[in-house]
């Protein structure tokens, strides 16, 4: 025997079975097999020693024979250990059975303190049989099982000892590793079968939950069973979330979620758990405000910040549909760089992310009202138009909360820092509304950081607002710099604001209007119709400077899509601060105040009495002032005549009779129409016999008699050349000199003149290009110089003098060969030489020809009229007689086109 077991152990020899185990287990602290592995070896084979000589000792015996008899006995041990190793397994599946013992920890500390009873061989044989028996067991808990684990040191020794059984083991060892999911003590008052069947419910809940699909884990919690459910917070924890998970109402879990956060000493993150909880419960449960509340405080509170949005955008969607496109851009969060950073300037712009984009893609835009629809379109849209959110703009005039709050994101894009800082200074008294304000104003301080510190933003404005009118603007943010700069100040511009006249001035010299963003119309209406946007109220008053706003907006509205406006401003009911002598005042009383139906009725009782409404009547569908405006190629006669007939006859009813003639002459210009013409002018001319004579000779000669009252039909010299074109016009081989061309489209354009007459003008122009592009395209000889023999070819100046000349030299070829002036000869050159040079002058007069009635004849009865032709410049373009003879210009031009990338201002 080691006589030094009795010094590791502490104690004097002895035989007294309990000191020796209360020496040992004293001692067991200070010899850990974790931290000491041979430490607690030694002390092991010390206590075994010890307890050895209690049982084999007598007091007589010396040392050497207790010696001696301790070998015997190890000897002669083999079959006991075995007995002793089975009693172990035994006490196991016993501790395992008893449904009141199984999960209480104490007891499996027991257990392992019982190990102190054996020898370290009987432990070290038996270890891995515990090991398969905790692994075959069912419903085993994994917290007391790692007492076993832990003492017998299985992780450890599993390598070294039982390597081919790692793959076995390994998963179970690291499920004792992570312990219980709940205190299983807590059903220690249950029976064994009770214990099983609640625990099979629990684990394959917390299976579905883990790797099924909520419609799964709802279909199975939904089922109808009996389990006894522990009052542990830990797996009441986990039962509320897999609830909330399948989306399963239940207010008992509500209740239990309410009574932990009224603990008080709380966890601060089981705080936010059980909020989580109560906040989905709630709303399971339908009770709108309580769950709105919790959302509202885990959002807040930066936890769950991402679920509570989710939850707080389904609230929305459930109890304030109409604000959950607002509560989306709201909650949009882009991380971009500080303004003053080194890096790309191109991530400083603020912009929705991808979150909020795919959020606002699962909306229906058919859900909701047009304003809110269109401020849909425009989120979504790439390059954030303006036009496409007038209509919420307009109709936000101080009564309808809801379209106040969207005014305010549309500010966020569209806003100057005066409407930017409105928003900063809104307030509610409504817990939604101030959430919904608080992430826009903190959107809008990064917006107001953007365009007042950003360094391009500002070197744009100093070259706006540069008083030299002939200040070149930087090279950086010319059209032909594809690069930041010019997006920095695209953005900028698309935030209306108040222009000075020398700012307006240089956007109209270096852009273009499509450029210009929310001051394409100012520019426009600045320039080209004379029209300035009044002077802005004081900054101050935040509501005058909105209806400012507000108005040069409806400006903008009415003249971008008139009947969507109008429509609107009819149906709300819209009320503006419209200055007296505001050029749109007429049409917005006509738009609030007549009786009108439709689009058409209300077209018919517009007055054009101004260049801001004709401009925006141009965009009113199937309006003349849209005719007025189109490409004299794309007007469709036909489309003209269903228009007079069904849509414009109030809108020409007061017009002048013989104006309403000349029109239906223009459009009933074919032979075949005669009849329908003749009829149509006679309902016009009605009972008035000085009428009904006009009307006659319209139908009949498409002109008019010579004597009748001029100035009582207001029949002046514009409408006489009107007249006289549509007569040369009606024949398909009719066409308008330059002059005549530029005539029409001055007198189209012209907003003084009566609206019939412009039209006249419009369709004039159309029937011009229509004649040319036929007598373009008709299969005519092509005209050359030379061919002195064509009666129906056509003479430039060249050819026309090549052919006079050809004429002179046969003269001196007959003077200074052929003496005699009477033979046949002579008389042969002589009518050659006339022959020709009537020839010419028909060919140079084919080359004036544009259709006019009786234009041989008074180009020959009046000479000064016809030494002009010859040598005035012929038609540029193709006549009844073909194509214009090409000169070698012509054709170099026609090799050599002209550069087609130069830019001029649009009108």
């Amino acid at each position: 025997m080691n006589e030094k077991c009795w010094q590791l152990l502490g104690i004097e020899k002895t035989t007294d079975k309990t000191v020796i185990r209360q020496a040992y287990r004293a001692k067991l602290p200070q010899y850990h097999p974790e931290t000491d592995p041979d430490g607690f070896k030694a002390l092991r084979e010390a206590y075994e020693d010890a307890m050895q000589y209690a049982d084999y000792s007598e007091t007589t015996i010396d040392t050497s024979r207790l010696e001696l008899q301790i070998d015997h006995n190890v000897t002669q041990s083999l079959s006991e250990e075995e007995l002793q190793a089975n009693e172990i397994c035994q006490n196991y599946q016993s501790l395992l059975a008893d449904p009141k013992r199984c999960y209480d920890i104490n007891q499996w500390h027991q257990f392992v303190a019982s190990f102190y009873d054996y020898s370290m061989t009987v432990i070290d044989s038996v270890k891995w049989q515990l090991l398969e028996i905790s692994y075959s067991a069912n419903h085993l808990s994994l917290s007391c099982t790692k007492v076993l684990a832990d003492n017998l040191r299985w992780r450890q020794q599993l390598m070294t000892q039982l390597p081919d059984q790692i793959d076995r083991y390994d998963d179970f060892l690291n499920q004792i590793e992570q312990g219980d999911y709940f205190n299983y003590a807590t059903l220690s008052t249950i029976s064994k079968t009770f214990q099983s069947v609640t625990l099979d419910y629990l684990d394959f809940a917390k299976w579905i939950f883990w790797e099924r699909s909520a419609g799964e884990l709802d279909y199975f919690l939904s089922q109808d069973t009996v389990i006894y459910l522990p009052n542990d917070e830990d797996l009441m924890l986990q039962y509320a979330n897999w609830h909330c998970y399948a989306k399963q109402a239940n207010s008992a879990i509500l209740d239990y979620a309410l009574s932990q956060l009224a603990l008080t000493g709380l966890e601060p993150h089981l705080i936010i758990e059980w909020k989580y909880i109560v906040a989905q419960q709630y709303t399971l449960l339908e009770d709108k405000d309580n769950s709105l509340k919790y959302w509202l405080e885990l959002y807040n509170s930066k936890n769950y910040q991402g679920k509570s949005a989710g939850w707080i955008i389904y609230w929305c969607s459930v109890y304030a549909k109409d604000h959950l496109p607002l509560l989306i851009v709201a909650l949009n969060r882009f991380a971009s760089l500080p303004t003053n950073t080194t890096e790309d300037l191109n991530y400083t712009i603020p912009r929705f992310s991808a979150t909020t984009i795919t959020r606002l893609v699962k909306l229906n835009k058919d859900d909701y009202p047009p304003e809110i629809a269109d401020f849909i379109d425009w989120a979504l849209a790439e390059n954030w138009n303006y036009r496409q959110i007038l209509l919420p703009l307009l109709n936000d005039d101080g009564s309808n909360r809801l379209l106040h709050l969207y005014r305010h994101a549309i500010m966020l894009r569209h806003g100057d820092e005066i409407l930017l800082q409105e928003i900063l200074e809104e307030k509610s008294d409504n817990a939604f509304e101030l959430f919904i304000i608080q992430n826009l104003q903190r959107q809008a301080k990064q917006y107001l950081e953007w365009i007042t510190k950003l360094k391009p933003i500002q070197q744009f404005k100093t070259w706006l607002y540069d008083n030299d009118e002939d200040a070149s603007i930087p090279v950086e943010f010319s059209l032909e710099e594809e690069n930041n700069d010019f997006i920095f100040a695209r953005f900028w511009l698309d935030r209306f604001r108040h222009l000075p006249l020398v700012a307006k001035l240089h956007l109209y010299n270096y852009l273009d209007y499509f450029q210009m963003e929310m001051f394409d119309w100012m520019i426009f209406f600045s320039f080209n119709l004379d029209y300035d946007f009044p002077n802005p109220p004081y900054a101050n008053d935040r509501d005058a400077y909105w209806q400012w706003y507000r108005y040069c907006m409806l400006v903008i509205a009415l003249a971008s899509d008139p009947v969507k406006i109008a429509t609107s401003i009819k149906q709300n009911n819209s009320t503006f601060n419209i200055p007296n002598d505001s050029p749109i005042l007429s049409i917005v009383n006509t738009i609030k105040h007549s009786n009108w139906q439709n689009e058409n009725q209300l077209y018919n009782e517009i007055e054009n009495d101004n260049r801001i409404v004709n401009s925006i009547l141009i965009n009113y569908p199937n309006s003349i002032e849209s005719v007025l405006d189109d490409d004299p190629e794309r007007i469709d006669f036909y489309d003209i005549q269903q228009n007079i007939a069904q849509l414009w006859q109030l809108k020409l009813a007061n017009h002048e009779p013989i104006y309403l003639m000349l029109l239906l002459t223009i459009l009933l210009y074919k032979s075949s129409q005669t009849e329908k013409l003749h009829k149509i002018l006679g309902k016009i001319a009605d009972d008035s016999k000085e009428l009904q004579i006009i009307a006659d000779r319209f139908a009949k000669h498409r002109n008019i008699p010579f004597t009748f009252d001029r100035k009582k039909y207001h029949y002046s010299e514009s409408v006489d050349k009107l007249k006289k074109l549509a007569d040369r016009l009606s024949h398909s081989y009719g066409v308008c000199s330059e002059d005549e061309v530029q005539m029409l489209i001055t007198f189209k354009i012209n907003g003084d003149n009566d609206l019939v007459l412009r039209l006249c003008a419009a369709l004039l122009l159309a029937k011009d290009a229509d004649n040319k592009n036929e007598l373009t395209s008709a299969p005519i000889p092509i005209n050359k110089a030379c061919q002195f023999w064509r009666w129906n070819g056509r003479a430039n100046q060249i050819a026309f003098l090549l052919q006079l000349f050809f004429s002179f030299c046969l003269y001196r070829f007959n003077k200074i060969f052929i003496v005699s002036n009477e033979n046949t000869i002579t008389i042969i050159f002589v009518a050659i030489i006339l022959i020709n040079t009537i020839f010419a002058i028909k060919r140079r007069l084919n080359d004036h020809y544009n259709g006019e009635r009786f234009f041989f004849l008074k180009r020959i009865t009046n000479l000064p009229l016809f030494f002009y032709s010859c040598y005035r410049q012929g038609l540029p373009y193709a006549n009844r007689y073909g194509m214009p003879i090409k000169s070698k210009k012509d054709k170099v031009l026609t090799q050599n086109p002209p550069d087609s990338t130069d830019k001029s201002k649009g009108d």
